[in-house]
Protein backbone atom coordinates (compact mmCIF):
# COMPACT_ATOMS: atom_id res chain seq x y z
CA UNK A 1 0.00 0.00 0.00
CA UNK A 2 1.16 3.55 -0.77
CA UNK A 3 2.87 5.21 2.19
CA UNK A 4 2.19 8.91 2.71
CA UNK A 5 3.73 11.57 4.91
CA UNK A 6 2.04 14.91 5.53
CA UNK A 7 4.36 17.90 5.94
CA UNK A 8 2.80 20.69 7.98
CA UNK A 9 0.49 19.80 10.86
CA UNK A 10 -1.53 23.00 11.07
CA UNK A 11 -5.19 23.34 10.09
CA UNK A 12 -5.00 22.03 6.51
CA UNK A 13 -2.19 19.59 7.24
CA UNK A 14 -4.23 17.98 10.01
CA UNK A 15 -7.19 17.62 7.65
CA UNK A 16 -4.97 16.01 5.00
CA UNK A 17 -3.48 13.67 7.59
CA UNK A 18 -6.92 12.57 8.77
CA UNK A 19 -8.07 12.10 5.17
CA UNK A 20 -5.11 9.82 4.37
CA UNK A 21 -5.36 8.02 7.74
CA UNK A 22 -8.94 7.00 6.94
CA UNK A 23 -8.36 6.24 3.26
CA UNK A 24 -8.47 2.73 1.84
CA UNK A 25 -5.95 3.78 -0.83
CA UNK A 26 -2.93 4.63 1.32
CA UNK A 27 -1.28 4.36 4.71
CA UNK A 28 -0.39 7.46 6.73
CA UNK A 29 3.27 6.82 7.57
CA UNK A 30 4.15 10.01 9.49
CA UNK A 31 3.43 13.67 10.08
CA UNK A 32 6.06 16.41 9.93
CA UNK A 33 6.10 19.87 11.46
CA UNK A 34 9.04 22.10 12.34
CA UNK A 35 7.34 22.76 15.70
CA UNK A 36 8.15 19.62 17.70
CA UNK A 37 5.14 19.94 20.02
CA UNK A 38 2.73 20.40 17.10
CA UNK A 39 4.21 17.41 15.29
CA UNK A 40 4.05 15.25 18.41
CA UNK A 41 0.42 16.14 19.08
CA UNK A 42 -0.61 15.42 15.49
CA UNK A 43 1.26 12.13 15.44
CA UNK A 44 -0.22 11.02 18.76
CA UNK A 45 -3.75 11.87 17.62
CA UNK A 46 -3.42 9.56 14.61
CA UNK A 47 -1.05 6.96 16.03
CA UNK A 48 1.82 7.64 13.63
CA UNK A 49 5.45 8.79 14.06
CA UNK A 50 6.15 12.52 14.21
CA UNK A 51 9.15 14.32 12.74
CA UNK A 52 10.50 17.84 12.51
CA UNK A 53 12.56 17.20 9.34
CA UNK A 54 11.04 16.20 6.00
CA UNK A 55 14.20 14.46 4.77
CA UNK A 56 14.42 12.26 7.84
CA UNK A 57 10.73 11.37 7.69
CA UNK A 58 11.07 10.31 4.05
CA UNK A 59 14.22 8.29 4.68
CA UNK A 60 12.95 6.45 7.77
CA UNK A 61 9.42 5.71 6.58
CA UNK A 62 10.21 4.95 2.94
CA UNK A 63 7.19 7.03 1.95
CA UNK A 64 6.06 6.99 -1.67
CA UNK A 65 4.06 10.22 -1.40
CA UNK A 66 4.34 13.54 0.44
CA UNK A 67 1.52 16.01 0.96
CA UNK A 68 2.88 19.50 1.59
CA UNK A 69 0.62 21.71 3.72
CA UNK A 70 3.12 24.13 5.22
CA UNK A 71 2.41 27.91 5.19
CA UNK A 72 1.90 29.27 1.66
CA UNK A 73 5.26 30.98 1.30
CA UNK A 74 7.38 27.94 2.30
CA UNK A 75 6.00 25.19 0.09
CA UNK A 76 9.14 24.99 -2.03
CA UNK A 77 11.64 23.52 0.50
CA UNK A 78 9.38 20.65 1.56
CA UNK A 79 8.28 19.94 -2.01
CA UNK A 80 11.87 19.86 -3.26
CA UNK A 81 12.94 17.58 -0.41
CA UNK A 82 10.20 15.12 -1.32
CA UNK A 83 10.96 15.30 -5.04
CA UNK A 84 14.66 14.73 -4.36
CA UNK A 85 13.69 11.57 -2.45
CA UNK A 86 11.58 10.37 -5.38
CA UNK A 87 8.23 10.78 -3.65
CA UNK A 88 5.17 11.96 -5.58
CA UNK A 89 3.99 15.29 -4.20
CA UNK A 90 0.63 16.93 -3.59
CA UNK A 91 1.19 20.59 -2.66
CA UNK A 92 -1.58 22.61 -1.05
CA UNK A 93 -2.52 25.66 -3.09
CA UNK A 94 -0.84 27.88 -4.07
CA UNK A 95 2.06 25.89 -5.47
CA UNK A 96 4.23 28.83 -4.34
CA UNK A 97 3.97 32.55 -3.72
CA UNK A 98 6.60 33.54 -6.28
CA UNK A 99 6.88 32.59 -9.93
CA UNK A 100 10.51 31.59 -9.42
CA UNK A 101 9.62 29.11 -6.68
CA UNK A 102 6.72 27.63 -8.66
CA UNK A 103 8.82 27.17 -11.79
CA UNK A 104 11.70 25.68 -9.80
CA UNK A 105 9.50 23.04 -8.15
CA UNK A 106 7.90 22.03 -11.47
CA UNK A 107 11.29 21.92 -13.21
CA UNK A 108 12.79 19.70 -10.51
CA UNK A 109 9.82 17.32 -10.65
CA UNK A 110 10.16 17.07 -14.44
CA UNK A 111 13.92 16.52 -14.19
CA UNK A 112 13.51 13.71 -11.63
CA UNK A 113 10.45 12.16 -13.29
CA UNK A 114 8.34 12.69 -10.16
CA UNK A 115 4.55 13.22 -10.18
CA UNK A 116 3.45 16.65 -8.89
CA UNK A 117 -0.02 18.10 -8.35
CA UNK A 118 -1.29 21.23 -6.63
CA UNK A 119 -4.41 21.01 -4.49
CA UNK A 120 -6.72 23.44 -6.27
CA UNK A 121 -9.76 22.06 -4.47
CA UNK A 122 -12.33 24.01 -6.50
CA UNK A 123 -11.87 21.44 -9.29
CA UNK A 124 -13.34 18.83 -6.93
CA UNK A 125 -16.54 20.59 -5.89
CA UNK A 126 -19.41 19.06 -7.90
CA UNK A 127 -21.03 22.51 -8.32
CA UNK A 128 -17.94 23.94 -10.02
CA UNK A 129 -17.46 20.84 -12.15
CA UNK A 130 -21.04 21.31 -13.38
CA UNK A 131 -20.30 24.95 -14.22
CA UNK A 132 -17.08 24.01 -16.03
CA UNK A 133 -18.75 21.25 -18.04
CA UNK A 134 -21.56 23.63 -19.06
CA UNK A 135 -19.06 26.31 -20.16
CA UNK A 136 -16.72 23.89 -21.91
CA UNK A 137 -19.62 22.27 -23.81
CA UNK A 138 -19.85 25.50 -25.83
CA UNK A 139 -23.65 25.57 -25.87
CA UNK A 140 -23.69 29.01 -24.20
CA UNK A 141 -20.97 30.39 -26.45
CA UNK A 142 -17.62 31.61 -25.22
CA UNK A 143 -17.26 33.23 -21.76
CA UNK A 144 -17.40 37.04 -21.89
CA UNK A 145 -17.31 37.92 -18.16
CA UNK A 146 -16.56 35.88 -15.03
CA UNK A 147 -17.34 37.27 -11.58
CA UNK A 148 -16.33 35.54 -8.36
CA UNK A 149 -16.47 36.27 -4.65
CA UNK A 150 -15.05 34.25 -1.77
CA UNK A 151 -15.61 35.33 1.83
CA UNK A 152 -14.36 33.58 4.97
CA UNK A 153 -14.32 34.13 8.72
CA UNK A 154 -12.10 36.68 10.43
CA UNK A 155 -10.72 33.90 12.64
CA UNK A 156 -9.14 32.39 9.53
CA UNK A 157 -7.26 35.63 9.05
CA UNK A 158 -6.12 35.56 12.67
CA UNK A 159 -4.72 32.07 12.06
CA UNK A 160 -2.90 32.68 8.76
CA UNK A 161 -2.29 36.44 8.39
CA UNK A 162 1.27 36.20 9.70
CA UNK A 163 2.31 34.14 6.66
CA UNK A 164 -0.14 35.04 3.87
CA UNK A 165 -2.90 37.43 2.76
CA UNK A 166 -6.27 37.22 0.97
CA UNK A 167 -4.64 37.25 -2.47
CA UNK A 168 -2.50 34.15 -1.94
CA UNK A 169 -4.79 32.32 0.46
CA UNK A 170 -8.24 32.98 -1.06
CA UNK A 171 -8.05 34.79 -4.41
CA UNK A 172 -5.78 32.04 -5.75
CA UNK A 173 -8.92 29.86 -5.76
CA UNK A 174 -10.77 32.42 -7.87
CA UNK A 175 -7.82 33.00 -10.20
CA UNK A 176 -7.39 29.30 -10.96
CA UNK A 177 -11.15 28.90 -11.35
CA UNK A 178 -11.34 31.80 -13.82
CA UNK A 179 -8.44 30.36 -15.83
CA UNK A 180 -9.96 26.85 -15.82
CA UNK A 181 -13.30 28.18 -17.06
CA UNK A 182 -12.00 30.60 -19.70
CA UNK A 183 -8.91 28.78 -20.96
CA UNK A 184 -6.88 31.99 -20.56
CA UNK A 185 -4.46 33.50 -18.07
CA UNK A 186 -4.53 37.01 -16.64
CA UNK A 187 -3.40 39.40 -19.37
CA UNK A 188 -4.35 42.92 -18.25
CA UNK A 189 -5.20 44.31 -14.81
CA UNK A 190 -7.49 47.34 -14.78
CA UNK A 191 -7.42 47.68 -11.00
CA UNK A 192 -6.49 45.71 -7.88
CA UNK A 193 -6.50 46.43 -4.16
CA UNK A 194 -5.30 44.61 -1.07
CA UNK A 195 -7.00 46.01 2.03
CA UNK A 196 -5.98 45.14 5.59
CA UNK A 197 -7.42 46.65 8.76
CA UNK A 198 -6.70 46.75 12.48
CA UNK A 199 -10.06 45.06 13.08
CA UNK A 200 -8.87 41.92 11.29
CA UNK A 201 -11.03 42.47 8.21
CA UNK A 202 -8.95 42.04 5.05
CA UNK A 203 -9.83 41.75 1.37
CA UNK A 204 -8.45 41.54 -2.13
CA UNK A 205 -10.32 42.78 -5.20
CA UNK A 206 -9.30 42.91 -8.85
CA UNK A 207 -10.69 43.44 -12.32
CA UNK A 208 -9.15 42.83 -15.72
CA UNK A 209 -9.03 40.49 -18.72
CA UNK A 210 -7.56 37.10 -19.58
CA UNK A 211 -5.76 36.04 -22.75
CA UNK A 212 -8.86 34.32 -24.16
CA UNK A 213 -10.58 37.73 -24.27
CA UNK A 214 -12.94 37.36 -21.29
CA UNK A 215 -13.15 39.96 -18.55
CA UNK A 216 -13.11 39.10 -14.84
CA UNK A 217 -13.92 40.67 -11.51
CA UNK A 218 -13.03 39.00 -8.22
CA UNK A 219 -13.55 39.95 -4.58
CA UNK A 220 -12.36 37.92 -1.65
CA UNK A 221 -11.22 38.13 1.96
CA UNK A 222 -11.82 37.25 5.59
CA UNK A 223 -14.64 39.46 6.81
CA UNK A 224 -17.27 37.22 8.44
CA UNK A 225 -18.01 36.31 12.06
CA UNK A 226 -17.36 32.72 13.11
CA UNK A 227 -21.10 32.03 13.21
CA UNK A 228 -21.24 32.40 9.41
CA UNK A 229 -19.99 29.80 6.97
CA UNK A 230 -18.03 30.73 3.85
CA UNK A 231 -19.81 32.70 1.11
CA UNK A 232 -18.76 31.81 -2.43
CA UNK A 233 -20.42 33.04 -5.60
CA UNK A 234 -19.52 32.40 -9.23
CA UNK A 235 -21.18 33.70 -12.40
CA UNK A 236 -20.00 33.01 -15.95
CA UNK A 237 -21.66 35.30 -18.48
CA UNK A 238 -21.37 33.83 -21.98
CA UNK A 239 -22.36 34.95 -25.46
CA UNK A 240 -25.69 33.10 -25.36
CA UNK A 241 -26.46 32.71 -21.69
CA UNK A 242 -25.12 32.53 -18.14
CA UNK A 243 -24.32 29.80 -15.63
CA UNK A 244 -23.85 30.42 -11.92
CA UNK A 245 -23.02 28.64 -8.68
CA UNK A 246 -24.28 30.57 -5.66
CA UNK A 247 -23.11 29.30 -2.29
CA UNK A 248 -24.46 31.24 0.66
CA UNK A 249 -24.45 28.26 3.02
CA UNK A 250 -24.37 24.47 2.99
CA UNK A 251 -27.94 24.49 4.28
CA UNK A 252 -27.26 23.11 7.76
CA UNK A 253 -27.28 25.51 10.72
CA UNK A 254 -26.94 24.72 14.42
CA UNK A 255 -28.81 27.19 16.66
CA UNK A 256 -27.77 27.66 20.29
CA UNK A 257 -29.21 29.86 22.98
CA UNK A 258 -26.93 32.77 22.10
CA UNK A 259 -25.43 31.92 18.73
CA UNK A 260 -25.74 30.00 15.48
CA UNK A 261 -23.19 28.01 13.49
CA UNK A 262 -23.31 27.03 9.83
CA UNK A 263 -21.94 23.51 9.44
CA UNK A 264 -19.70 22.39 6.56
CA UNK A 265 -21.25 19.76 4.30
CA UNK A 266 -19.11 20.22 1.19
CA UNK A 267 -15.44 21.04 1.79
CA UNK A 268 -14.20 18.57 4.42
CA UNK A 269 -17.15 17.50 6.58
CA UNK A 270 -16.73 14.65 9.02
CA UNK A 271 -19.26 11.97 8.07
CA UNK A 272 -19.44 8.84 10.23
CA UNK A 273 -15.99 9.64 11.61
CA UNK A 274 -14.28 10.19 8.22
CA UNK A 275 -13.27 13.34 6.34
CA UNK A 276 -15.42 13.47 3.21
CA UNK A 277 -16.35 16.15 0.67
CA UNK A 278 -14.13 17.90 -1.86
CA UNK A 279 -10.94 17.29 0.13
CA UNK A 280 -11.36 13.51 0.05
CA UNK A 281 -12.15 13.65 -3.68
CA UNK A 282 -8.97 15.67 -4.27
CA UNK A 283 -6.67 13.47 -2.17
CA UNK A 284 -8.02 10.18 -3.48
CA UNK A 285 -7.90 11.43 -7.09
CA UNK A 286 -4.22 12.25 -6.51
CA UNK A 287 -3.46 8.86 -4.93
CA UNK A 288 -5.31 6.97 -7.67
CA UNK A 289 -3.58 8.91 -10.45
CA UNK A 290 -0.17 8.24 -8.87
CA UNK A 291 -0.92 4.53 -8.58
CA UNK A 292 -2.36 4.21 -12.09
CA UNK A 293 -0.09 6.66 -13.90
CA UNK A 294 -3.12 8.60 -15.16
CA UNK A 295 -3.20 12.39 -15.67
CA UNK A 296 -4.00 14.77 -12.84
CA UNK A 297 -7.07 16.99 -12.99
CA UNK A 298 -4.76 19.87 -12.00
CA UNK A 299 -1.74 19.81 -14.35
CA UNK A 300 1.48 21.44 -13.05
CA UNK A 301 1.27 24.07 -15.81
CA UNK A 302 -2.16 25.21 -14.54
CA UNK A 303 -0.77 25.67 -11.03
CA UNK A 304 2.18 27.70 -12.33
CA UNK A 305 -0.17 29.82 -14.44
CA UNK A 306 -2.22 30.60 -11.32
CA UNK A 307 0.93 31.74 -9.51
CA UNK A 308 1.98 33.89 -12.48
CA UNK A 309 -1.43 35.55 -12.58
CA UNK A 310 -1.48 36.10 -8.82
CA UNK A 311 1.98 37.66 -8.98
CA UNK A 312 0.79 39.97 -11.78
CA UNK A 313 -2.22 41.03 -9.70
CA UNK A 314 0.02 41.53 -6.66
CA UNK A 315 2.37 43.78 -8.62
CA UNK A 316 -0.57 45.86 -9.91
CA UNK A 317 -2.37 46.24 -6.57
CA UNK A 318 -2.72 49.20 -4.29
CA UNK A 319 -2.27 48.28 -0.64
CA UNK A 320 -4.60 49.98 1.85
CA UNK A 321 -4.09 49.60 5.59
CA UNK A 322 -7.04 50.94 7.56
CA UNK A 323 -7.32 51.67 11.28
Amino acid sequence: MTKVIVVGAGFMGSLHARTVHDSRLAELAAVVDRDEAVAAAAGAALGVPAYTETERALAETGADVAIVATPDSVHRPAAEAAIAAGAAVLVEKPLATTVADAEAVVALAAERGVRLMTGHITRFYPRYVQVAETVHSGRLGRPVLVTTSTWGQRSLGERVAATTNPLWHFAIHDIELIQWLTGGVVADVDGAQLMESASGVASFTATGTVTSGAAFHLATGWTLPDSAGPRWDLKVHCERGMVQAAWSSDGVTSFGADSAEELDCLSWPTVHGRIEGALRLEVEHFLTAVADGTPFLVPPAAAVDAVRSAALLEKASTVRRLP
